[in-house]
């Protein structure tokens, strides 16, 4: 029943229709993806959940999906199967940063935006930037993660954006587009916003933090459904709610400490796989609930057939309209699973699975069974006991997988080919050499790393709150345990480093080369070190191999373009800063650096408009306006000088500018005497 749903290619059955579809629905589409949550901190999903009035006002007036599930476990590949309707082998997006969307894979905003559909992005953080294909078909996609009302947050992972913020520009655009007719009858809208403040490190906003002190993830969780209901209000107020369709859904869920995982990513079980689904609109049931298994998958063709708009390429998951209109069953038994996650960031083997009905199977070194109805909480592997189940099911999950007597090692490359035309036209001459990343589980099974995964997970904690020495010695150890682990290496070297133990962290750095667990971040962090102690030869060996390995770094361009400069090998700088302006012709640090170029080339004025232009493309980048001050002060202009000063150090990080701010403030008052 359920193989064609779960093969790549021949991905259904449907036959094309015979009867002539109807015109395009003029309904509008609001799509809210909530990042890292589980169904049971809503409280339309469980009373005991802290309230969340506006999601409960949601399923309220729509149908709630209590078995929805998600393909990956992971933001970008999880989204990529919510904007395609299809699985990561189909669309391309296997893991978090390293892979693009397949361009021959239609989106669900370029379907609907040649229909005539105005198409909107608001992005929570900066793991759905639009160098990894999810803008296909969004006219406007603001993936800016420079807040216009800064909200303290913990140092995260994940440069992000708080909830405020999202609605905030979706609210925006809204009233925008309003203006000009959108929204009302013969010009409907596609809007998608994106929520990540539920993903670790967990500290909302006053007054949930109070609130919510002793359970943070709620706090995040109660916060962002205040910010969805801004959004929802607004639908109200301007009388078009009965007619836009509404789909909220978690992207994955958070372990929280089950299984031994404390965030998400690294196992299948239903923690982090078992999401919200919440889908309301003109002509659907109210106060519905739905027990049958949908998918991830199922959102593209759901909204394309609620809204008659007609997909040339079926996509792998199925419509649930009948579902929801009708009670009719639909071919969602069988949801593939998977994670490469253990494997790209740990060494560890990738994990695959697959959920159907009352069984889980997830195929690992040591493969485990769950009957989900008598062990919802996974805690009985009973796969001795069901051989022929296991067997059942482990074809569902290489139909998907691919043979595995004859699985070729997947090929990463962070870049589209245009992008790495550009830049082999430039000189880096390496850039279509692909990532190999082997997928044949023969790295260490995940459930056997749970203690090392404990210590990391209690280390991340340490180091997102500056408890970096307290970190040291449970870090170290683990580098006999778990020698392969490139993470552990990142954590413990990024803890010297913050303490400006130097000498160590490029020890460390050292180290994960010589045991084969290095990547391209170990050859930029080495880079970085060494810039630090002056050793600028090695830092520019170290971050030229990075950029051999990812160029889509631009960080790393950015720090190598930076020591080329103080060399005065102002051809390879110029080099490295085109190699950044050819991924993102946008960069200020880019502008910024080929503005301290032309002042090395003693063009001043070019300098100028180049420092000017850093600071239109982003003016929170404090590096410019210094750099102004200083050509102000050169050219004999001590007004203009002391108001760009005044301005760096409004911008000025006091950790990373700390060596500079005592200058900039002396100078400053002298300019004053």
């Amino acid at each position: 029943m359920a193989l064609a749903t779960l093969s790549l290619t021949g991905c259904s059955d449907r036959k094309p229709e015979s009867v002539e579809r109807p015109s395009v629905r003029d309904v509008n589409v609001l799509l809210v993806t909530m990042d890292t949550t589980r169904p049971d901190y809503l409280s339309c999903y469980n009373p005991k959940a802290a309230p969340t009035p506006n999601l409960d006002g949601l399923a309220a007036r729509g149908t709630r999906f209590t078995q929805a599930v998600v393909q990956v476990p992971l933001t970008l590949p999880s989204h990529a199967c919510i904007h395609t309707g299809s699985y990561p082998q189909m669309n391309g997006i296997r893991d978090n940063g390293g892979f693009q969307l397949d361009p021959k894979v239609p989106t669900l905003a370029r379907l609907v935006g040649k229909q005539g559909f105005e198409t909107a992005a608001f992005i929570g953080a900066a793991i759905l930037n639009r160098r990894y294909g999810l803008n296909r078909g969004f006219t406007t996609y603001a993936d800016d993660m420079h807040e216009t009302k800064r909200i303290e947050k913990l140092p995260g992972i994940m440069a992000e954006i708080p909830a405020e913020e999202v609605s905030g520009r979706a609210l925006d655009w809204l009233e925008s587009a309003e203006k000009r007719g959108v929204g009302g009858a013969g010009k409907p809208f596609f809007i998608w916003l994106h929520y990540y403040d539920p993903h670790f490190p967990y500290n909302p906003p006053e007054p949930f933090r109070t609130r919510f002190r002793s359970n943070p993830y709620a706090g995040e969780i109660a916060y962002t459904d205040a910010q969805i209901g801004r959004v929802l209000e607004w639908l109200r107020a301007k009388k078009i709610e009965d007619r836009t369709l509404v789909v909220l859904m978690g992207d994955h869920g958070e372990s929280l400490g089950e299984h031994g995982e404390y965030t998400h990513g690294i196992f299948l079980y239903d923690s982090t796989v078992h999401v919200p689904l919440i889908i309301a609109g003109p002509g659907l049931p109210k106060g519905a609930k739905v027990d049958q298994q949908v998918r991830s998958i199922d959102i593209a063709p759901t909204v394309l057939d609620f809204l008659s708009v007609s997909d040339p390429s079926p996509m792998q998951g199925e419509s649930l309209l009948p579902l929801l209109t009708s009670g009719h069953s639909v071919r969602t038994t069988y949801s593939y699973m998977e994670t490469l996650y253990p494997r790209t960031a740990m060494a560890w083997s990738e994990l695959r699975g697959v959920r159907a009905g009352d069984w889980k199977l997830i195929v690992a070194p040591k493969p485990e069974l769950y009957q989900l109805t008598a062990d919802p909480e996974e805690s009985r592997n009973v796969i001795d006991q069901h051989a022929a189940e296991t067997e059942r099911l482990k074809k569902r999950v290489w139909e998907v997988a691919g043979d595995p007597n004859h699985l070729s090692p997947l090929q990463s490359s962070p870049l589209d080919d245009q992008t790495r035309k550009e830049l082999e036209s430039l000189g880096y001459v390496n850039v279509s050499r692909k990532q190999e990343i082997r997928l044949d589980m023969s790295g260490p099974d995940p459930k056997d790393r749970v203690a090392v995964l404990k210590i990391m997970e209690r280390t991340a904690e340490m180091i997102n709150t500056d408890r970096y020495a307290a970190a040291i010695p449970l870090l170290r150890p683990l580098l006999e345990t778990d020698p392969q682990n490139p993470m552990l290496y990142t954590r413990l070297g990024l803890c010297y480093e913050r303490l400006g133990q130097y000498g160590k962290a490029i020890d460390v750095r050292r180290a994960a080369i010589q045991k084969s667990a290095d990547n391209s971040e170990t050859y930029a962090e080495l880079g970085e070190l060494y810039v630090r102690v002056g050793r600028l030869d090695e830092a520019i060996a170290a971050m030229n191999r990075a950029a051999e390995m990812n160029p889509a770094n631009l960080q790393n361009l950015t720090n190598l373009a930076t020591a080329y400069l103080q060399i005065g090998k102002q051809a390879d700088a110029e080099r490295a800063i085109h190699g950044i302006l050819a991924q993102n012709s946008k960069s200020a640090e880019a502008h910024n650096l080929l503005g301290l170029l032309e002042v090395s080339r003693g063009r001043g004025e070019q300098a100028r408009a180049n420092f000017e232009l850093a600071i239109e493309e982003d003016s929170n980048l404090a590096e410019p306006y210094l750099n102004l001050g200083l050509l102000a002060e050169k050219t004999g202009n001590p007004g203009k000088a002391a108001e760009c000063y005044e301005q760096f150090l409004k911008k000025a990080s006091p950790d990373k500018h700390r060596d500079v701010i005592p200058k900039v403030k002396e100078a400053l008052a002298q300019l004053r005497r």
